[in-house]
This record gives C-alpha cells, structure tokens and sequence, in this order.
C-alpha cells in the first residue's frame, strides 16, 4: 500500500495561534479525514492516479466530457458539513500535462463549535506544464462557528494555478432566527511557492459576531465576497462584471494575480467561477480560448457553480 494509504491523523493537521487550547480531539462528534489525489495524463486526458480517502471524504473520478480539455474532480463530504472537532486534510497533485478542475459538491457549512473547531486543511503541488483550477465551494459559517482554512501549494516554473474562495455570511433568509455574521471565528491562511519562493501569503482572522457596521467594513455591505489568486496568464482585459456586484483586479509584484470581489451572492459565485474557468483555458489555450466547462452539454445547470443561463448563453 505505501506511504500514501496511512491513515490522515490529527497530528496531520496544524493547528493555529488563535485555536490553541481549544478541545478538538475530547469532542465525539469529532472526526478527522480527507484524502490524497495524484492527478496523471493519459494519452490526452487527465486521470486519476494513486489516490487514498477516508471518511468522510469521497472522491469522484475525474470526469472526461467530450470536447473538454480539462476533467472534473469533485470531492464530496458524507455528513451535513463540518461539525465541531472535524478536521480534513486533502493533498492534491497534478503530475505534468494534467488539465483539472477541482471542486466540492455542495457549500461547506461550517456547523457551530462548543469545545473545539472545524478545520480543512489543503496541501497543492502542480507540476510543469500543468494547470490546476481548485474551487472548494463557498463557505456557510453557522451561529457560534469557528473555522480554520488552511491552503499550502508548491508550484513547479511553468505551472499555473487558478484557486477561488467564496465567504457567505450563514443563514441569513430565516427572520428572527437568521444568522447573518454570526460566526465566533473564522481564520484563513494560505500560501503558494514557486519553485521554492513565496509569491503569494493571505492571512487574516474574522472575530465575530460582527454588528452591521462591521459588516460593512470587511464586505462593503454586501452578501458575499469572494476571492480568486491566478498563477498564470491572465488576460489584458477582464469581462466587465455584473451590474450587482464589485470587482478589483491586483496584479502583483510576482507575476501573479489576485482578484476579489463582494455582492450578492449568487453573482459572486456565478462571476469567480466565469473568470476562474476562463483564466484556466486561458492559460492552456491563449487568448479568446472558450471556458472549461461552462459550455458543456454534458453537465446539468444545478451544480453550485454553474453559470446562469443567460451568462452561459452570452459568454
């Protein structure tokens, strides 16, 4: 079996400054799992090579749809989402030549915290000649939720990758009951490395519950903020976003990108995963190359991050 079927463990899992002495492994509720994926080429598809999972994480073989250069991988979760105590670790590499595009089946929701924390934990080496696009699907972060998202990636010279996050305020649509930013914490640290240097580093840590002052300062008074790093070719000129939300591009000092929005949230899901998937056939196909995915027949507009139809029909 080697190395890559021992079992994940919480000693697998970092805990950090603003988590220690929280009780994460008293907590019965608790489990630890996740999964390590080899992507590979074949012939000229992307497949799946040596993989291991343990509960509660799955893995769907790569789908391969006619006339799409990149395959589908989703990961999904068994439970209800990630509860008090669970913690999932998930290593993804995507050997040379390999197209990908990455994605949880559904929204994390981010259930509340009584001792401990939920956690996922992402370790990402992209190979030369490779391009990853990793969408774990947004974030739900319920009533008295702490959350930690963690995200190290190693990237080979010639590799691109396309990562995408998207924060959701809880729920919000129940009246009295709602849940609008009332999380406890939530903290999120990632960084990438190019052929051993540091190109990109985001940190930061959300105390809430926020007051609606508060909200407005962190997401502009707006629903939904997402956020998209590009290692690659990105293009002179992004499409023009949506009347209902916001949109910034930085380009930074390593040749990078970084792009963030804030709206509602359905815009912001439907707008990063657009531009996420262009930049990914833009970096394998050139300029005006069409989206991966979004065109395809072979997929039904009821995953979490389809375009909606008149964007698919005018893109």
């Amino acid at each position: 079996m080697g190395a890559s079927a021992t079992r994940i463990t919480r000693q697998d899992l970092v805990t950090p400054a603003e988590f220690r002495g929280l009780d994460a492994t008293g907590d019965p509720a608790g489990r630890v799992g996740g999964t390590r994926i080899e992507l590979v080429k074949v012939g000229g598809e992307t497949r799946l090579g040596a993989c291991y999972q343990q509960i509660p994480v799955r893995v769907m073989p790569p789908f391969s749809l006619d006339n799409e250069p990149a395959a589908l991988l989703y990961l999904i979760n068994l439970t209800a989402g990630l509860m008090d105590g669970d913690g999932h670790r998930i290593d993804v590499t995507a050997r040379s030549g390999t197209r990908a595009v990455v994605t949880g089946q559904s929204a994390s929701r981010v259930h509340p915290a009584v001792n401990g924390y939920a956690s996922q934990q992402w370790s990402v080496t992209v190979e030369d000649d490779a391009c990853l696009v990793v969408l774990p699907g947004p974030t739900i972060p319920f009533r008295g939720s702490r959350y930690y998202q963690r995200g190290r990636v190693r990237l080979a010279p010639t590799a691109s990758l396309i990562w995408g996050d998207i924060w959701l305020p809880g729920r919000h649509e129940r009246g009295v009951l709602s849940e609008q930013f009332q999380f406890d914490r939530i903290v999120q640290d990632c960084e990438v490395h190019r052929a051993g240097r540091l190109i990109y580093r985001d940190r930061f840590c959300w105390n809430g519950p926020w007051t609606a002052e508060e909200a407005g300062w962190y997401w502009g008074g707006s629903m939904a903020c997402g956020s998209l790093f590009v290692a690659g070719p990105v293009p002179e000129v992004f499409p023009e976003p949506a009347s209902n939300l916001r949109r910034s591009v930085f380009p930074l000092d390593t040749g990078a990108c970084c792009v963030r929005w804030c709206g509602e949230p359905t815009a912001v899901a439907a707008d990063l995963v657009r531009v996420a998937l262009q930049l990914g056939s833009h970096a394998v196909a050139g300029p005006g190359a069409r989206p991966w995915l979004l065109d395809s027949t072979d997929l039904a507009p009821n995953h979490w991050f389809s375009a909606p139809v008149a964007s698919r029909d005018t893109a």
